[in-house]
């Protein structure tokens, strides 16, 4: 059976940069929205929100494939793998 973790990890890479970009993304679609509606004002408290929205969704996408693949790993069948001896080595010399 094969190992866990790399599994996992190659499922996680993926996920986490992918949903960390959209969360970039979605940070600066907020900021340029608060600067449209509060008439262009820039408050530096909002910055936060470009590392903090990032971080928040690859971490609960991390999350929610370690979920889904421990999951898939508690009830996935085992295959059965028949198993035979090696062959006897000749004993002619």
């Amino acid at each position: 059976m094969r190992p866990f973790w790399p599994r996992f990890i190659r499922h996680v890479i993926p996920v986490a940069i992918s949903l960390a970009i959209i969360g970039y993304l979605l940070a600066q679609a907020f900021l340029a929205s608060h600067r449209v509606y509060a008439g262009g004002a820039y408050s530096e408290s909002n910055e936060r929100v470009l590392w903090q929205t990032p971080v928040v969704m690859a971490a609960l996408g991390i999350l929610m494939t370690f979920g889904l693949d421990l999951l898939a790993e508690v009830f996935r069948k085992r295959a059965p793998v028949p198993v035979t001896a090696p062959p006897a080595p000749d004993a002619k010399k």
